[in-house]
């Protein structure tokens, strides 16, 4: 289920969550910052207390601590506008309250100034270097611990034992198939379409790819059909900006892919590679496709039009953001609607593709 506050593709929390750049030494950029701020509110009631250190103590290392959170947001604003190309509406929020903590930090160093508080707070941290030794050490030892412990929910996990049959994909023009009059617990003389409108270079594309895997395994009652919709400026008319910079590409080994009969182990692999990055003709070889035949396929015009096809198709179903799904003619943006499995719930039998 994605999460409150992703609104469309652009402006998506889940989709920065999910992205290889949100984690940084181990842990996701959002538990560096709950380490930063409680740094920043020990060392301010640290402040508040009757006897201090030094008459500007902890200013100076406030302004430390809030400049290189400021840093930070700068850093992970640029990596949310033009790597991501997806903006998280409460790290916008955490970048904003960074900027006011360095600018109360400095506002409390007068009259002194920062430069000078800082100075005189680095004095404090060297003349007791046991103390400030022993706080180094306990820090380091909470964020191993928190590293060790913290569940790697960034990386898709991978699926154990075969995954469904693979099936060519299915011709754009082709309407999505209406659900199917159905009895309460007996499966359908023909499975429910479901389309699936995807670009290979979209994180939250790759977390769905995995869920939706995991919720039809053992099904028959649904049929999933891959569809390309990339986020890339080179073959998508509709975008205004480039989101994806090598998603046409990977749409086109796609589609060969399915004239191969690959689809789906293509798009596991595409969706792993936003991790181990390899090249896609490797891809090509671990699918087990005719490399000749792939590669003569990514260059065809037809392969082209074919990906143009789906991303008409695409608009013409309501698709706004990947990954979206279509039912009997309803779009679902980033959610498999999964109350299509409800009437069949305990069915057996094998997905469908």
């Amino acid at each position: 289920m994605a999460s409150f506050c992703t609104v469309n593709d652009v402006v998506n929390c889940d989709r920065v969550a999910t992205s290889p750049y949100s984690v940084v030494m181990g842990l996701p950029v959002s538990i560096w910052g709950v380490i930063g701020y409680a740094l920043s509110g020990g060392l301010a009631a640290w402040g508040l207390a009757s006897r201090r250190s030094a008459p500007t103590w902890p200013t100076g290392l406030l302004v430390v601590v809030a400049g290189v959170a400021v840093a930070a947001s700068v850093a992970l604003a640029l990596v949310s506008e033009f790597l991501i190309g997806a903006l998280c509406i409460l790290c916008a929020a955490s970048w904003f309250i960074a900027v006011g903590l360095l600018a109360a930090a400095w506002r409390a160093c007068r009259p002194a100034g920062a430069l000078a508080a800082i100075r005189a707070d680095l004095s404090v941290v060297r003349a007791s270097p046991a103390r400030s030794a022993a706080f180094a050490l306990a820090g380091l030892v909470a964020l191993g611990a928190a590293s060790a412990a913290y569940p790697r929910y960034w990386k898709a996990p991978r699926p154990s034992g075969p995954g469904p049959a693979a099936a060519a994909n299915t011709p754009a023009s082709a309407a999505a198939a209406p659900p199917s009059p159905r009895a309460a617990g007996v499966a359908p003389a023909a499975p429910v379409e479901v389309l699936v409108y995807t670009d290979y270079e979209c994180p939250f594309c790759a977390k769905q790819h995995e869920e939706v895997k995991s919720l039809l395994a053992g099904r028959n009652d649904v049929r999933l059909v891959h569809r390309q919709f990339p986020l890339d400026s080179t073959c998508n008319p509709v975008l205004k900006t480039q989101m994806h910079p090598s998603a046409c590409a990977l749409a086109r080994a796609a589609v060969c892919a399915g004239d191969q009969g690959r689809t789906e182990p293509m798009a596991d692999l595409l969706f792993r590679n936003q991790r181990d990055r390899q090249p896609v003709e490797a891809l090509a070889e671990r699918a087990g496709l005719d490399l000749a035949r792939f590669r003569e396929c990514v260059r065809s015009p037809d392969t082209a039009r074919r990906v143009a096809d789906d991303i008409a198709a695409g608009l013409r179903d309501g698709v706004k953001g990947t990954p979206t799904y279509v039912a009997g003619g309803k779009p679902s943006l980033g959610v498999f609607p999964a109350e299509l499995l409800a009437p069949l719930a305990g069915a057996g039998g094998s997905s469908g593709r």
